[in-house]
């Protein structure tokens, strides 16, 4: 890792931000948080959406977006600004 290289800090610890040269190193970084974060599962779309109208499900449905959004903001914060996104 350069000197100059951006990092950014999660709540977990602080990662090197994706650029065009360490796809690998950051991947499995950003990972290890997601896992952490138990929103790993989200991002692969192994967890899907929890069903019902019940209290409970609408619950669930609200963690799970809470934890989805989470792992969004992660994966853009982590990476630097030249990176192109749809």
């Amino acid at each position: 890792m350069s000197a100059t290289t951006e990092m950014f800090k999660s709540n977990h610890r602080f990662i090197p931000k994706l650029t065009h040269d360490n796809y690998p190193t950051w991947r499995k970084r950003v990972r290890r948080v997601l896992v952490a974060m138990r929103a790993y599962n989200i991002v692969t779309g192994e967890e899907l959406l929890p069903e019902g109208n019940r209290s409970a499900a609408r619950t669930l449905q609200m963690e799970w977006h809470q934890k989805a959004n989470d792992a969004i903001a992660l994966i853009h914060l982590g990476c630097t600004d030249n990176l192109p996104f749809p």
